[in-house]
């Protein structure tokens, strides 16, 4: 999470592109137009609390699991609108899902891959893993050879680390293991583990395919939710790449 000066300043580059009001000019075409096939699944089991007694005063069980799934596969479009002379990116996604039909929402993305959006209008998870990596200094100053490996700390109130781990290079795609660990304390309180891989197009700077699972937990009133995600996204095309 972003510390509010940040929050403050990706909320202004956000206000900066906005659409423009009626009666104005619609904006120029997209700089760049990325699509990505996604396969995303989701599935959460929650161990409720319950009374200990039974009927007749004997003791009985103290809790059960309750289990809920879904897929929401499906294709995410990004347009990328505007590119500033501080390595940040202003984009329209959207997400066409079994479940999340997502218009285009306008995000800013800073170089190092934090996110800005309105908090009116949050982005489904599957463009909030995906739209990091379209961040145009997040590699570029790294030395990718093979058995490179650096962390990226997150912000308070969320502690732990974002890492990558170079695993191949193959001309102008590098591989990478992937992995983030957080915690926040407190009532609203959660844990959260992914591991995965990223296949990366470092001439333009651009995910090729990201595959990542994640384990979440979290203290509800009703008992500890843990959540299972596995999102595999794929670029399916690119306006500036050659065909």
């Amino acid at each position: 999470m972003a510390p509010r000066p940040v929050i403050f300043a990706l909320v202004a580059l956000v206000a900066a592109f906005a659409a423009p009001p009626a009666g104005r000019a619609a904006p120029a075409k997209p700089l760049r137009t990325l699509t990505f096939d996604v396969r995303y699944a989701v599935s959460s089991t929650r161990e409720q609390h319950i009374s200990g007694l039974s009927y007749g005063g004997s003791s009985g069980p103290t809790s059960a699991t309750v289990g809920l799934g879904g897929d929401d596969s499906g294709t995410m479009t990004v347009d990328v609108i505007a590119a500033t002379a501080d390595k940040g990116l202003v984009v329209d996604v959207s997400y066409n899902g079994k479940t999340t039909k997502q218009p285009p929402i306008r995000v800013a993305i800073l170089s190092d891959g934090r996110l800005g959006f309105d908090p009116k209008t949050p982005i489904c998870d599957q463009a909030l893993q995906v739209l990091p990596l379209l961040a145009r200094g997040l590699f570029l100053d790294r030395e990718l050879a093979q058995g490179v490996s650096w962390s990226i700390p997150f912000s308070p109130p969320i502690s732990g680390s974002k890492s990558y781990r170079v695993t191949a290079v193959s001309g102008m795609q590098v591989t990478f293991a992937v992995s983030s660990t957080m915690t926040r304390a407190g009532p609203q309180g959660f844990d959260e583990h992914t591991d995965g891989t990223l296949e990366y197009a470092v001439d333009t700077q651009a995910p090729l395919r990201l595959d990542v699972q994640t384990r979440g937990h979290r203290d509800t009133p009703d008992g500890l939710e843990t959540t299972d995600t596995t999102l595999s996204a794929t670029l399916h095309s690119d306006t500036l790449r050659k065909t």
